[in-house]
This record gives structure tokens, sequence and C-alpha cells, in this order.
């Protein structure tokens, strides 16, 4: 019994303990602390509370490291973001596309400004068409976020959050008509997660709140609509895998309330779609009939130019049992186009050009430069505006590298994206490294969110009993 109270009160102190970084290894070994260097000589330098001088270990042992602390981007820099660019590697940026030709491809990007690459390394450029912002990135434990009548019922370690009975946290995000949300989530025990989207009550959980919740469950998803005061209406039912011990859900909602549409992705396939009546509209005014024609209009002008009105503009998780996980939770902007795979296998010789009327044309794209798309086509050259183009598919997709360059490390970022790196260094004001689309590159280490060495090797399990939800945390470590 001394024993249990002990593990008990173990694992309450780590609770209690602030966030530092975490550094995991292939052998399923963990160490908190600090990165202090990575050099290709000497490998990776951790700082470790136990440790008077600080460890070395090395790189090919290594896993990953993710970092407690981490800064968004800076304000203004991805609000103007036009293009995602994807590359065979794995690589996945955001930004401006400046020129694309036979050999080479320029683009922008907020981290380190204007940058050239071979275009052979390039996989496919999808056009954003309101551009791409991210609304928030993290859980960096619940900062911002309303705790409701029980912000006891939280705990946060490792870029984790774990909610007791009755967790809530609430946020207003000032979501747009489009949007969406990703998180990944796990059950210690059973799963009775409610998402609230677009909601009007970001202080504390209701039932009768505005907007839409996803109740999800195990092995299923239900989905209501919030009318306020005239209640709930049932939209649907949809069956989910059901989460094992240990194991995680990767959940992403698409919402486009322009079109009333809801999608549900589980693990990167697509569940269900639910289709709501109640499309979102601007408000009607009312329009005194003695108005001269023209101030009528302008007053209708100026509610258009105000948006639709939506159910509320916020975001809520509440679980009805302990035990849930949420971690990776990502919202962001959505140009609300419809859903395809990101790839498909066209041919080893020709392109596959996506446009907004969903039409598509193959053939061999020549150049992209001030505006539009050259494309030598079976039916002649084309000359396509980049406002009609959705996706540009330049190679096959195709089966992960497996002779990965020796020492190649992948860095994310704060915003999502993803640069691999070789022979990198790290001094804790600059990661530098060499991209094998770009050269040399240096990043702020501010915007570093984790460093996975080793990539396509995957850390062992460590052997360790369960005893439940609340100790499950002790024993990860």
């Amino acid at each position: 019994m001394f024993a249990i109270f002990s593990l008990l009160a173990a694992a309450s102190t780590l609770r209690s303990q602030p966030a530092v970084d975490v550094f995991q290894l292939l052998d399923g070994s963990t160490l908190h602390g600090a990165l202090e260097a990575i050099d290709p000589a000497k490998g990776i330098r951790w700082k470790h509370p136990a440790s008077a001088a600080p460890i070395e270990f090395l790189p090919r042992n290594a896993h990953q490291i993710r970092f407690a602390q981490v800064a968004p981007p800076p304000a203004q820099a991805g609000t103007h973001h036009t293009c995602r660019f994807r590359f065979i590697n794995g690589d996945e940026l955001t930004g401006n596309l400046l020129a694309l030709d036979a050999t080479h491809i320029e683009l922008e990007t907020w981290f380190a400004g204007k940058l050239r690459a071979p275009r052979v390394g390039v996989q496919s450029l999808a056009f954003l068409a309101r551009g791409f912002a991210t609304i928030y990135d993290g859980p960096d434990g619940t900062t911002g976020w309303a705790t409701g009548p029980t912000p006891t019922a939280w705990s946060f370690r490792d870029g984790v959050l774990t909610g007791g009975a009755n967790a809530f946290m609430g946020r207003d995000l000032k979501l747009p008509p489009q949007s969406r949300v990703e998180f990944e989530v796990g059950a210690a025990n059973s799963l009775n997660l409610y998402l609230s989207l677009y909601t009007d009550a970001t202080e504390r959980f209701n039932f009768a709140s505005s907007g839409y919740q996803f109740n999800l469950g195990l092995g299923y998803v239900n989905l209501m609509r919030g009318q306020g005061q005239f209640g709930m209406q049932h939209l649907g039912q949809a069956q989910i895998p059901v989460p094992l011990p240990g194991r995680k859900l990767r959940v992403e909602i698409r919402a486009d309330l322009l079109a009333g549409a809801l999608t549900l992705l589980v693990d990167g396939n697509v569940v269900q779609q639910w289709n709501d009546p109640n499309v979102a509209k601007p408000a009607e005014p009312a329009i005194d009939p003695n108005l001269p024609p023209t101030v009528a209009d302008a007053v209708r002008d100026a509610a258009r130019a105000r948006g639709p009105v939506l159910p509320g503009t916020g975001l809520s998780f509440f679980m009805l049992n302990g035990g849930i996980q949420l971690s990776g939770i990502k919202v962001s902007a959505w140009d609300g186009r419809p859903i395809e795979p990101e790839l498909v296998a066209t041919n080893f010789t020709g392109h596959l050009v996506r446009l907004a009327n969903q039409d598509r044309a193959l053939g061999d794209v020549r150049a992209i430069r001030d505006g539009r798309l050259t494309l030598a086509s079976a039916a002649g050259s084309l000359e396509i505006p980049l406002t009609r183009v959705t996706q540009v598919i330049l190679a096959p997709i195709a089966p992960p590298a497996t002779n990965r360059p020796a020492g190649e490390t992948h860095a994310r970022l704060s915003s999502g994206e993803t640069v691999a790196l070789t022979q990198p260094r790290w001094d804790g004001r600059q990661l530098a490294g060499v991209s094998p689309h770009f050269g040399p590159l240096q990043l702020d280490t501010r915007w570093v969110r984790m460093l996975r060495f080793n990539p396509g090797r995957e850390p062992a399990e460590l052997d360790l009993p369960f005893l439940g939800s609340g100790l499950q945390q002790f024993f990860e470590r």
C-alpha cells in the first residue's frame, strides 16, 4: 500500500512540474531537460537536471526532441501565403510561388525569405484561394483558454493535455466561415469527448449553445447543431475506429459554413460529410422603404461586407470521463475547396493540373510566371491563369525513401511546416544545416517545435505495466 501511495505522490509531483523539453531515444527511453547543442562531430548535448554536466548522445540513437516553448511565426508573416509546396522527400512548406521553369522553382517563405530549388525535387503545388493562415497551433498548456469551473481537471506534460472528469477548455479563436481543425485524441479508458465548433459558449460547456457539437465515443461520432433557445438538431452519426490503449486517433474537421458542409476525417480518411441546410449568410438589414434607392443599396452593401452571420466563432473541448489526452491541436483557415487526394499517380512523364471548376488537364508544365501557367498538352500549348488553378502535381506518388542521407534530421516549425536537414548544428540561437533542395539553410531556434532524427525508424515500446489513467503519465516517463 505504501508503494502505491508513493507512486501516486510521484505522479502528482510530475503533474505540477513546469513544461520542459523532452528527448526520446530509439530504445524508448525519455529524458527531460534542455537541448544545449547539436554538432556533427560531437553529437547531441543534453542538459539533464540530475547530471552535473551535459550528456552527449550519438544521433544514430536519437528519435526526437520536443520543445516545450515555441514562438509562433512573426506577426503578419503568414497572412498572405498563397501556395503549399510538397517535395518528394516529404518536406512541406507554405509561402508564395515566385516562378517555376523547366529546371528550377523560386519561392518565398516566412522563415528563410526567398529560396531557389531544382524543380525535380518538387512533388506538388497547391494554390490557396484566400491565402493560408494558422489560427492556433499547440497545445502549450491551457494558457489563453477558459477552463470553466474545474481548471485543475487538466494536466499538461510533454505537449499532451490530459483531462479529468468534466474537464473543459474553450477559446474564441475568431473562426472564419471556412476552417480546418486538427488534433490527436487518445483515451486511457473510454472515449467520451465533445468538441464544439463555431460555438458561442467558450467559458463553460453548454449543451444548449449555438454551433456544432461533435460527440466522439468508442467507435462512433454524433453531430448536433445547437440552435440556442430552439434546442439541438441531430445531423447524423458515423462510425470511427476505436482508439487502442497507448494509441491516438488523428481527427480532422473541415467546415465550410458558406456551403453548409462539415467533413470529418480520421487518420487521413474521409469518414463522413454532413450537409446543414442552415447556410451562413450575411445579415439582412431592415431597410426603411422611404430611403432613396442609392442609400438602401449602400446599407445592403455594408451588410454584405461584414460577412456571413455565424453561430459563434469559438472552439471548445469537454470530456465527461477522465483519462482523455489531446495533442497536436491545429486550427487554420481553409479555402473550402472539395476534398480530393493530395496526390494521384498520373504517369511518369505527364503532369496533372487541377482547376477551380474541378476540371483536370494533363500535359507538360513548362512554366509558371506572371500569374499564368503554361501547359503543353495534346491539344496544344495552353495559357491558364493561376486564379483558375487549385493544384499542380509534378511527380507521381512514391513510397517513402529507404535510403535517406546519413544524419538526416527533420525540423517541424511552429507553423506546422517540415524541413529536412543534413549536418545539423544547434547553438541555442540558430539551427543550421544543408537542405537537399535549397542548400545551406539557417532557422531561428525559437520557431522549432520538434526535431526528428533517423526518419523511418520508430522507437521501441517500453514493457511497463498500465494501472489506469491516474498513473499513465508516471509510467510513460
